[in-house]
Parts: structure tokens; sequence; C-alpha cells
């Protein structure tokens, strides 16, 4: 239970059953109280009647010697008791509706505390699908160097092979022994050809699967950060709402303690 809730309770409690009754339950004021007794809702005020002469017997006193004999303020409760019952009835409404907005403020609390643990998970998950992205890319770039080297192998046998060839053709076919030296050495390319071609098309593949993968993690990133801003959002937006509402809350009990010091003065204004 929040503070003004008890404070807001305890006054419900305290019922003004006669103005007699209202009258004695008010205490002396210290002119300590005054200051705070000038701010009042502008509904009371414009309820207030032109301030009497046994009000003004109060304001003096209370000027004079910084508190007000009980029964002067018992007669001034006598005299203003239509007045004391307004401010009481007030008093109340202002109370019922500071706790509604208490209400509220606890709500948003609530609220305030799932939208920032979420937003700790998110940040969370955010790091993790960082460090996945990082690792997709640096494999695919590992295997896209491993594909540039294998690359540049295939073209250095390819242009081994077309030299080969080169010599055959300008061999004289009554002569076999070279021919038969360059034949093996041309077979022996074509099987160093075939393996490598055979791992860039692996690697290739492997670079499609990675390029998909990266695709992935990237989209995953940015739908992550979306979701933070939207929770960073919705923080800021909530946060500035409880603000108000406190605001405004402060300005209930204000008028609430206001009330209260002029019941206890009898119902006069000092």
């Amino acid at each position: 239970m929040s503070g003004f809730e008890r404070s807001a309770r305890t006054s419900l409690i305290t019922r003004w059953t006669s103005p007699g009754r209202r009258a004695a339950a008010a205490f002396v004021v210290p002119a300590a109280f005054a200051g705070l007794l000038l701010a009042g809702s502008p509904a009371s005020a414009a309820a207030t009647p032109r301030t009497s002469g046994i009000c003004n017997a109060v304001v003096s006193q209370l000027a004079d010697r910084g508190t007000v004999q009980e029964n002067l303020l018992k007669a001034a409760a006598r005299q203003n008791a239509e007045l004391i019952a307004a401010l009481t009835a007030e008093r109340t409404a202002l109370q019922e509706h500071g706790m509604e907005l208490q209400a509220r403020i606890d709500q948003i609390s609530m609220q305030l505390a799932d939208l920032e643990a979420e937003g700790i998970e998110l940040d969370a998950s955010l790091k993790t699908r960082h460090l996945t992205l990082d690792l997709v890319m640096a494999q695919q770039a590992s295997v896209a160097d491993q594909i540039s080297a294998l690359e540049m192998a295939l073209a250095a046998l390819q242009e081994q092979r077309r030299e080969v060839e080169a010599q055959l053709d300008a061999l004289d076919p009554q002569v076999t022994p070279g021919e038969a030296a360059l034949l093996t050495q041309l077979n022996e390319l074509n099987d160093e050809i075939s393996a490598i071609e055979a791992q860039l098309a692996t690697l290739r593949g492997q670079l499609t699967s990675l390029d998909v993968q990266v695709t992935a993690a990237q989209e995953a990133v940015r739908d992550l950060e979306a979701q933070i801003k939207a929770n960073n959002d919705a923080i800021a937006s909530l946060t500035e709402t409880m603000q108000e509402l406190q605001g405004e809350l402060r300005g209930v009990e204000d008028q609430i303690r206001a009330i209260d010091g002029r019941i206890a003065l009898g119902g006069c204004t000092v």
C-alpha cells in the first residue's frame, strides 16, 4: 500500500458527525502551517464566502500568536459547518481520485518492469545473433578464399595442359618415346584438374549455403534491433505518462493538505 493510500484511508475513517465534534477534533494550528493553507483547489476557493468576523479573529490571532485558541476554532467551525461539510466532501473526492491515480501509476510501474526485463532479454539475443553472424561471415570469407586459391591453381594446371597438348601436336608421329611421356603428363594434369574442379564444386556449394545463412542472420539482427527500438519507445512513452500522473498526484495531495488545513482552522482561510 502506498503512502498516499494509507493517508487517504486514514482520512476517510475520520468522520465529522457534527459541527461541535469537528471543531473539537481540530488541533491548535502553528504559524508554520499557514503557508500551506494558501494553496486550495479552485472548487473550494469558489465556494468560500466572504471572511466573517470570527474568521478575521482566527487569522489575526494566528498571525499575532502563531496559534489559535480552541474555543475560537470551535466557534468558527460551528459558523462554517456547511463549508466544512463541503470541504470534507471535496477532500473525499480528491482522495478517491488520488487512489485512482496511484493505481494507474502502480500498473504502469509493473508494465515498465516487464518491458525492462524484455529489453534485457532482447539485448542478450541481439548479442548472440551478432556472434552468430560474425561466425558465419568468417566461414563465408574462409570458403571464398579457398575457392579463389583453387581457381588460381586450376588456371595454372589448365595452362600446363594446353602447353602439353601443343607439344603433342608438334611431335613427329614416328617418334613415339616423346609422345608417350607427354601423354602421361597430360593424363596427370587432367586428373589434378578434375580433383580441383570437384573441390571447387564442393566449396561453391558451401559458399551458397553460407550466403543463405548470412542473409538469415542479418535479417534476424535487423528484426531484433527493431524490437529493441519498439521496446525502448514503449518504455519512454510509459515513463512520460507515469511522470505526468505522479505530478497530478502531487497536486491532489497538495489540495488535500490545503483542505485539511482549512478544516483545522474551522473553515477559515489564511
